[in-house]
């Protein structure tokens, strides 16, 4: 593609500043710029190095000299760099490392940039990068210490490893979230405990966001982080996302008389759930990303216990109802609502999963397992008190804590291949993978 456009491009820039120059003009004349290594479509993988060997000359004095190596979308993915060298001729002998693990599978691009005092030219090299498969790491868990009343510590249990401990805070539990791309774990509490960042390799906190305590008044009402940003509702009506450097990356439109219970990211939006205070009905909210204006909003009834992305224009929402518990599909475009089955089950305590193919349903003792694509669910197993769930879509992997005890199973299979004893009561599950 890229190969494509300069051969069309450059030579109607070329022809367009031919009429704006007299004879004898020299500035339309490109350096000489022949690239010998990487080949065209080399391909290269995580760890790899990209030796970049190229001849330059030029009749005027060359500048500056940039080397890139750029995404589709032409946006540098490592350090740039960058040399100022003025002479007629260079050599240029260097290499990028590909040491981050969360590049992509796709063509990539090395930019040779070439200025003098008066213009600038590029040289292209296509490649290819293969990307890292992912794979389950570690399970981290939440767990509520046993002897001091309001302090939890967190332990990392890697595949076929022993468990170990990462950190620990003190105060209430809300929720907790990981980002295996940048290595960060967000813990929040309700009504005492800051929002905080806990970088997972180096075991401390990188930056938080305070609660504005006032008890009992729930300060964070909600938590969730997807691939690039942690997001947070607040008791004034705002649902706010940080980036993982902390930065406010978003801030919606302020509802009143109420509270944010779930969001999730889909495209370019942010679908929330808004629980007005005395009221039986709920609103499902479109919000722009990152601009926070709303784009949908729709009333329902029942109280939403998960959201999760269904296709490309619509999202599940699991509801109890005044009956029994229900699954709606709510399309995003045209602001319907569908139910798509009624459970059995009494309730719905803690459901998770996301797409088309698993999710699972806590309803007292029994843990449910519910195909969209089928719209079969049935009874999967029975744990006592499940705390928390998490599922490893990867493996086809199901976690459940019950007291301090994580047990892990195998679909399509209910027994439990093996246990994850805990030093207390787990009140909290996230994985952990390698990108």
């Amino acid at each position: 593609m890229l190969q494509s456009l300069k051969r069309y491009i450059f030579p109607f820039a070329a022809l367009l500043l031919s009429f704006s120059c007299s004879k004898g003009d020299d500035y339309i004349t490109p350096p000489s710029v022949t690239i010998s290594n990487p080949f065209q479509n080399q391909i290269f993988g995580y760890g790899d190095t990209i030796f970049i060997k190229a001849s330059i000359s030029h009749f005027r004095e060359i500048e500056n000299i940039k080397i890139s190596l750029l995404n589709k979308a032409f946006s540098p993915v490592l350090p740039v760099l960058n040399y100022s060298v003025n002479v007629l001729d260079y050599q240029i002998n260097n290499y990028f490392v590909l040491e981050d693990i969360n590049l992509v599978d796709g063509e990539y691009f090395i930019q040779i940039k070439v200025s003098d005092k008066q213009s600038s030219w590029n040289e292209w090299a296509d490649i290819r990068i293969t990307e890292v498969l992912r794979e389950l790491k570690s399970v981290i868990a939440v767990v509520a210490n046993a002897e001091i009343i309001n302090a939890f510590e967190v332990f990392e249990t890697p595949l076929n490893a022993a468990s170990s401990k990462l950190y620990g805070f003190s105060g209430d539990h809300l929720g907790s979230e990981v980002n295996s791309k940048y290595n960060l774990h967000f813990t929040a509490g309700r009504i005492f405990n800051d929002l905080i960042a806990w970088d997972i390799n180096k075991k401390v906190a990188n930056w938080s966001v305070p609660a504005i305590v006032n008890p009992p008044q729930d300060w964070f009402c909600g938590l969730y982080a997807d691939d690039k940003d942690v997001f947070v509702s607040t008791r004034d009506g705002f649902i706010v996302g940080y980036d993982r450097f902390g930065k406010v990356s978003f801030r919606s439109l302020q509802f009143q008389n109420g509270e944010f219970t779930h969001f999730i990211s889909h495209q370019n939006m942010l679908i929330a759930v808004f629980e007005p205070y005395n009221s039986q009905f709920q609103e499902l909210v479109v919000f722009n990303y990152p601009g926070g204006t709303v784009l949908r909003r729709l009333q329902i009834s029942g109280k939403v216990k998960h959201l999760s992305v269904y296709n490309s224009g619509s999202v599940l929402v699991f509801t109890d109802q005044a009956t029994k518990p229900a699954v709606f599909e709510f399309t995003i475009e045209n602001s319907t609502f569908v139910k798509l089955k009624d459970f059995v089950f009494d309730n719905c305590d803690i459901v998770i999963g996301s797409g088309k193919d698993h999710y699972f349903i806590s309803s007292g003792n029994e843990i449910w397992w519910y195909r969209p694509q089928t719209g079969s669910a049935t009874l999967y197993t029975a744990v006592q008190e499940p705390g928390s769930i998490a599922f490893d879509e990867l493996n086809n992997q199901l976690y459940v804590a019950s007291g301090s005890t994580i047990s892990y199973h195998r679909l399509p299979f209910s027994q439990a291949l093996g246990n994850i004893e805990m030093p207390g009561r787990v009140v909290g599950i996230n994985l952990r993978h390698n990108r």
